[in-house]
C-alpha cells in the first residue's frame, strides 16, 4: 500500500517538477528549496482537485453580478501584483462570517461577510492584495517540509480521498478543512511578507495606503469585542500588534495625493447592498435603513442606498417604485453595468421577459460575453419558453468558462427544456465533476453514451471523459 501511495504521488508531482525545470521559477531566498518540490503546474492541479471537493460541500453564492465584480477587482489587482500564474478560480460563500482565503493554484475564496463588514472598496482590496501576495510568493509550496514534501501533499490528498470515497457528509468536511488550513496557516514571516507585498500592490493599484491598516485594525477591534466565531479570518491570519504598527509606518511613509483621487468604485457599494439583501430577511427593516441613508452626505452611500432600496422593493414585489428608483439611477450613472443588469433582474422578477431580453441584447452588443448579462439573458429566454436560444448563449459562455459549475448547471436546465437530452446528460456530468461528485458524473455520461448511437465523435468524447473520471477515482481510491 505504501508503495502504491508513493508511486502515485511521484507520478503526480514529478510531472510537475520536470515542468518546473523547463520554466524559470525564481523565489525569494526564504524557502526557495521548495520550488523543486511543488511547481506552479503542480499547485494548479492540486488546487483544482481540492476546489471540486470544496464546492461539493459548501454553499456557493451564484449571484452573477457579484461574481463579475469580484473577478474584475481581482484581475485589476493582479495587474500590479507579483502573481505570475493568473489562471484564477473564484468561489463566493454564503457565510456571514469574516473570511477570505487563497489556496494553491490561484484559488480565491471570499465569504459574503467580507462585503458586510467592509466600509470602502480599498478595505476589501487590501484583504485581496494580502491573499494575492500569498499566491505570488507561493507560501503554500514554501511551507512544505524540506525532507518530506510528498508526505505533506499526501496528507491533503488523503483527506480528499476519504471524503470522496466514504459518501459520509461529515467526512467530506475533512477535505476543505485540511486543505484550507494548509493553504492559510502560514508562518509569521509569511504573514509579514504578505503584508509588505500586499501593501505595495494596494498602493500601485491606486487605493488609499491607509485602507489596509483601517481594515485590519477594525477587524482586530471587533474580534476582541464580539463573537470570535464570526472572525474566522483572524483565527487563521492572527494580527499581533507589531504587524499593525508596520502597516501604519508604511502608510505614513507614502506621499499621498489628493484624497479624492484614491480608487473607490461605486460598484463595491452596490455589492454591499446585494449582500445585505441576501443576509437580512426582514426587508421592511432594510427599507427603513436605506431611506434613512439616502440623506448621507457621502455620495457613494446615498447612491448605493437608493440602489439597495430598489432591490428591497423588488423583493417585496413593489415593482413600480423599484423601477422608478433604478431608472433614475441609470439616468444619473449611464453605462453602469451593475445598474443595467439589475434592471434586467427586476424585469425578470416582474415577468417582463421581453423587456429583459431586449435590455440584455443591448448590453451584450456593447459588452460582448459579459458574464452577468449573459446569465440573466439566458434566464429570460428560459422563462420566455425560448430555451433553445438560452442553450446557445450558455454553450458560448461555457467555452470561455468551462470550470464554472453555475454555467453548466444552467446549460443543463436549458437543454432539458429544449429536449436535447443527450447534451443535458453531458452538461450535468461537467457540473458534477466540478463539484466533486464523480459517481454522479459517471452515471450521466453513461446515459449520454446510450443515447449517442452512431454519433461517433460524440461517443469518443464521452468515452474519453469517462476514462479521465475513472483515472481520477482510481487515484483517490488508492490514496484512501
Amino acid at each position: 500500500m505504501v508503495n502504491k501511495l508513493y508511486l502515485l504521488l511521484i507520478t503526480l508531482f514529478l510531472s510537475s517538477y520536470f515542468y518546473s525545470i523547463v520554466e524559470e521559477d525564481p523565489l525569494p531566498a526564504l524557502g526557495d528549496y521548495s520550488s523543486a518540490s511543488i511547481s506552479l503546474s503542480g499547485e494548479y492541479e492540486l488546487g483544482r482537485l481540492w476546489l471540486a471537493m470544496y464546492r461539493g460541500s459548501s454553499r456557493e453564492h451564484s449571484d452573477p453580478l457579484m461574481r463579475t465584480y469580484l473577478e474584475d477587482l481581482i484581475y485589476r489587482l493582479s495587474e500590479t501584483s507579483e502573481v505570475r500564474d493568473r489562471r484564477f478560480e473564484f468561489i463566493i460563500l454564503e457565510d456571514e462570517s469574516i473570511n477570505a482565503f487563497a489556496a494553491p493554484g490561484g484559488i480565491i475564496g471570499i465569504n459574503l461577510g467580507m462585503f458586510l463588514n467592509t466600509k470602502r472598496e480599498g478595505e476589501l482590496a487590501s484583504v485581496m492584495c494580502h491573499e494575492l501576495a500569498h499566491l505570488s510568493q507561493r507560501h503554500y509550496a514554501r511551507s512544505q517540509n524540506r525532507s518530506s514534501p510528498l508526505a505533506n501533499a499526501l496528507m491533503i490528498l488523503a483527506s480528499i480521498a476519504v471524503a470522496a470515497a466514504s459518501r459520509n457528509p461529515e467526512a467530506i468536511v475533512i477535505a476543505p478543512a485540511a486543505m484550507q488550513q494548509m493553504s492559510i496557516n502560514y508562518t509569521r514571516s509569511n504573514e509579514k511578507e504578505a503584508d509588505r507585498i500586499g501593501f505595495n500592490n494596494l498602493v500601485k493599484a491606486g487605493f488609499d495606503p491607509n485602507d489596509m491598516t483601517m481594515m485590519f485594525q477594525r477587524m482586530q477591534d471587533k474580534y476582541q469585542r464580539e463573537d470570535s466565531e464570526q472572525f474566522s479570518y483572524l483565527m487563521t491570519h492572527p494580527l499581533p500588534s507589531e504587524r499593525l504598527t508596520d502597516m501604519r509606518i508604511r502608510a505614513a511613509n507614502i506621499s499621498k495625493p489628493f484624497e479624492g483621487s484614491f480608487r473607490d468604485n461605486l460598484d463595491f457599494y452596490f455589492m454591499q447592498k446585494r449582500s445585505e439583501i441576501w443576509a437580512e430577511k426582514d426587508t421592511k427593516k432594510l427599507t427603513k435603513k436605506y431611506r434613512k441613508d439616502l440623506k448621507s452626505d457621502q455620495k457613494n452611500i446615498s447612491l448605493s442606498s437608493r440602489y439597495g432600496l430598489a432591490l428591497a422593493l423588488k423583493k417585496d414585489k413593489k415593482y413600480e417604485e423599484s423601477f422608478k428608483i433604478l431608472r433614475e439611477l441609470i439616468k444619473e450613472n449611464p453605462n453602469n453595468l451593475v445598474l443595467e443588469s439589475s434592471l434586467m433582474e427586476i424585469h425578470l422578477s416582474a415577468k417582463n421577459y421581453y423587456e429583459a431580453i431586449s435590455l440584455g441584447k443591448n448590453i451584450l452588443e456593447i459588452h460582448d460575453n459579459n458574464y452577468a448579462a449573459s446569465i440573466l439573458l439566458a434566464d429570460a429566454y428560459i422563462e420566455n419558453n425560448q430555451s433553445e436560444v438560452a442553450e446557445k448563449i450558455l454553450k458560448d459562455l461555457a467555452k470561455n468558462r468551462e470550470t464554472d459549475p453555475n454555467v453548466w448547471f444552467r446549460l443543463a436546465e436549458a437543454q432539458g427544456l429544449s429536449g436535447n437530452i443527450l447534451e443535458l446528460h453531458r452538461s450535468r456530468a461537467e457540473y458534477f465533476i466540478l463539484t466533486g461528485r464523480h459517481d454522479a458524473a459517471v452515471f450521466q455520461l453513461k446515459e449520454a453514451l446510450s443515447l449517442s448511437q452512431n454519433l461517433f465523435e460524440v461517443r469518443e468524447s464521452i468515452i474519453r471523459r469517462l476514462e479521465e473520471i475513472f483515472a481520477a477515482k482510481r487515484a483517490l481510491t488508492e490514496l484512501s
